[in-house]
């Protein structure tokens, strides 16, 4: 905390000076972060209100405190300079008992003057920054806030919940939503690459079966190594009637995927953590000596999974007990029906 309010100090006396955070000028030579900063002012700006108390740390051209704001966007510095005022104006300034006290002429000039509410400043009331979300709601600044409100919102993507869930494994959850997209630099994507022609990629594998080259569909999960490894754990996910390909995998997650029941939790993760593992042995093998066994590698994830069930909660089903036996799990781990509410 000590750090932080030093990190606000030295801003404020060295790069603010005095001045309106969003009426600085861009330099050359200024820092990557600090550019940064500024450059986002557009974005923001729309979203950081003040909610006015005794108007006196609140520009009234720069800040935005009404609807109309901030004024700068349509009242011009040479303007504001002619009728008296200067850029460093406070609200306090030009509000006389609630009303506004504007230059003769500039409610006919400035129509949007007019629709501002009047509003009685109170002197025992410091002004109070607040974020106003792109719904009009006001909030406390939160980063989760922000990045709600400045992001670019699309529709929501069928396997969302497939690759992220509550329970998920964080890592696991990346390695999913790069697999879902095709992302992985496999080696057919690898000579897509290739416009030269070069290269040879005649010679390329797959380091698990050395069948072929490798693919997404290849390795999650038709390669032979790949496919006794999904053998081996698919009926551990309740998912023993599904095919050795992406294809049926991705249709049987997506088909659940807004699920939260036990075994379709379950499901994921042990289809994310079978996915992640046997990147990591494809990748292993490519680099190094080091092999696993198919048998050695359903243990590791088997083991991955087993963890992070124990981390979790469950209600009380007639379905969890087999559940907790499968997966030797302490009752422990059942809800109170208290917690279940």
């Amino acid at each position: 905390m000590h750090s932080f309010r030093v990190s606000i100090d030295f801003i404020d006396s060295y790069r603010i000076r005095g001045r309106s955070f969003w009426d600085l000028s861009l330099r050359q030579n200024v820092t990557w972060s600090w550019r940064k900063l500024l450059n986002i002012r557009p974005v923001i700006q729309q979203h950081c209100w003040t909610k006015l108390g005794n108007g006196t740390t609140t520009s009234v051209w720069l800040d935005t405190w009404d609807d109309v704001c901030p004024l700068s966007s349509f009242i011009t510095p040479r303007v504001i300079t002619n009728a008296g005022y200067t850029l460093h104006t406070k609200v306090a300034d030009i509000n006389d008992n609630g009303m506004w006290d504007w230059p003769n002429g500039w409610t006919d000039r400035y129509p949007n003057l007019q629709t501002m509410s009047n509003f009685v400043l109170n002197p025992t009331v410091p002004d109070r920054l607040f974020w106003r979300t792109r719904t009009g709601r006001e909030v406390d600044f939160s980063a989760s806030a922000v990045w709600d409100d400045i992001r670019v919102v699309r529709d929501e993507v069928p396997w969302t919940g497939m690759v992220w869930f509550s329970q998920s494994i964080p890592r696991h959850s990346f390695f999913m939503w790069l697999l879902v997209n095709k992302k992985l630099k496999t080696q057919d994507v690898i000579r897509s690459w290739c416009v030269s022609g070069n290269a040879n990629f005649n010679l390329l594998c797959c380091s698990l079966c050395t069948a072929g080259p490798d693919s997404h569909e290849h390795l999650f999960f038709e390669c032979q190594y790949a496919s006794q490894v999904w053998s081996g754990i698919k009926e551990k996910a309740g998912m023993d009637t599904v095919h050795n390909s992406w294809d049926s995998i991705y249709d049987h997650l997506e088909r659940y995927a807004k699920s939260t029941s036990a075994c379709h939790i379950i499901g994921k993760l042990v289809v994310s953590a079978a996915a992640y593992f046997v990147w990591q042995e494809r990748n292993q093998r490519l680099f190094s000596s080091r092999k696993r066994s198919a048998t050695k590698l359903i243990e590791v994830i088997l083991a991955t999974v087993r963890m992070k069930l124990q981390s979790m909660r469950f209600k009380r089903t007639n379905q969890i007990h087999g559940i907790l036996q499968e997966w030797s799990l302490p009752r422990g781990l059942l809800m109170e029906d208290d917690d279940c509410g």
